[in-house]
């Protein structure tokens, strides 16, 4: 089991782009979007520190690129991972796109009433981006263990190949996390 784990981490380190604060086996600072930085779509702030506590997935794009992030999505709710298990968010960046605010959140609640399971977050100031070294070039998709461990990290295409990948990852951090720790 640790074998393979250690080989798609090893995989995640080869196919990443380098980067700062979200680098493998680091944690991520802890950051609040409240207020003008942006928060959940209700308006409540929103703090990093709910990453905690299980393993969990997180996308951070723009609006501009849900095309782009639509198979892992679809990927992602044809699974219906138990929220107990594993959390899912999407952060999207309001401030690379020119769409308006309403039309952003409109699509969100149309989203949510796909999968409710899934945590919908806005970054208007692309906080994101300078807190954790994520880019708005391209979807970004960070793995995350229930210490806050950056367990994986990809900004790039979102590929077939690449959902594959991914989706073997979260499995295989969901079984890390179930089974038993033998010293």
């Amino acid at each position: 089991m640790r074998a393979s784990v250690f080989l798609l981490v090893l995989a995640s380190l080869l196919s990443a782009p380098p980067s700062g604060a979200a680098e493998q086996h680091t944690m991520l600072p802890t950051v609040v979007l409240k207020e003008e930085d942006g928060g959940r779509v209700t308006g409540e702030a929103w703090d990093s520190r709910r990453l905690m506590g299980k393993s969990n997935l997180l996308l951070y794009l723009d609006p501009g690129k849900r095309k782009q992030a639509m198979p892992l999505i679809e990927r992602i709710d044809s699974l219906g991972y138990s929220p107990e298990a594993l959390g899912v968010t999407f952060v999207v960046n309001t401030r690379a796109t020119s769409m308006p605010g309403f039309m952003i959140r409109m699509m969100i609640k149309q989203r949510e009433k796909v999968n409710p399971r899934i945590h919908y977050v806005l970054d208007e100031k692309e906080v994101l981006i300078r807190e954790w070294d994520l880019t708005d070039k391209y979807v970004n998709a960070v793995v995350l263990g229930p210490s806050g461990e950056v367990l994986h990290r990809y900004a790039g295409e979102i590929t077939e190949a690449y959902v594959d990948q991914l989706m073997g990852i979260v499995d295989l951090a969901l079984r890390e996390r179930a089974s038993p720790q033998v010293p």
